[in-house]
């Protein structure tokens, strides 16, 4: 029998990817099941799926999000002038990290988020995301994943998965049991509790979770 895993496909340019991996990196350590960050392209998939985003959803997410922070502690000021931005750089450089350097990959995904939410910079240029991993990786590395083609390619593919799990947005979070029963996808920063159960785990609310917490 293989053993339960997940796997977190996400866009650094979606609030609530940031949202939940700060969750999920909680509810990994609690679990102690492995954890597969897959940054993907979420304008393709909302594209593809026909999601159009209505500005009149807007101030109710970002309200949800400022109450999420206010229990949870996940630092979340609001977002950048320039939002939504084009994502490449930060996806291509969390992917050559990911190959490269893997055990760098978490702390590059929260910085980048750092920036993003709490600086309200966007990440967006290769300037822009040295500036935000200088305490993470040298600044080549940045240079060296936009120099590799299949940073891009993999990122792409990450794609290609989600939208044939007929996914819409971001975060899309497969779940593997790990026995014969087929894996089950779930989206959004607000579903681990459904998660919990179909792991048979014991669910947890987010002031549970996060007690005690420093982010």
């Amino acid at each position: 029998m293989e053993s339960p895993k997940i796997v977190f496909y996400f866009d650094c340019a979606s609030s609530f990817s940031y949202i939940g991996f700060e969750f999920m990196e909680k509810y990994q350590q609690l679990w102690d099941i492995p954890v597969d960050y897959r940054p993907f392209i979420l304008s393709d998939v909302m594209a593809n799926a026909r999601n159009t985003f209505s500005p009149y959803k807007l101030p109710f997410l970002f309200a949800d999000l400022k109450r999420t922070s206010s229990i949870t502690k996940i630092p979340f000021r609001g977002t950048p002038a320039k939002y939504p931005y084009d994502p490449q750089v930060a996806l291509r450089t969390l992917q050559y990290l990911k190959t490269h350097q893997p055990h760098k990959m978490a702390p590059a995904m929260r910085s980048l988020w750092n920036m993003e939410y709490v600086q309200l910079k966007a990440p967006e240029s290769v300037d822009d995301v040295k500036h935000a991993l200088k305490d993470v990786v040298e600044p080549e590395v940045v240079d060296f994943a936009m120099g590799a083609d299949e940073t891009l390619e993999v990122v792409l593919q990450n794609t290609e998965q989600v939208k044939k799990m007929k996914g819409f947005g971001a975060p899309t979070i497969l779940v593997s049991k790990g026995d014969s029963s087929k894996p089950e996808m779930f989206f959004g920063s607000d579903r681990f509790e459904h998660i919990a159960i179909f792991l048979e785990k014991e669910p947890l609310t987010m002031k549970q979770l996060f007690a005690g917490s420093k982010l």
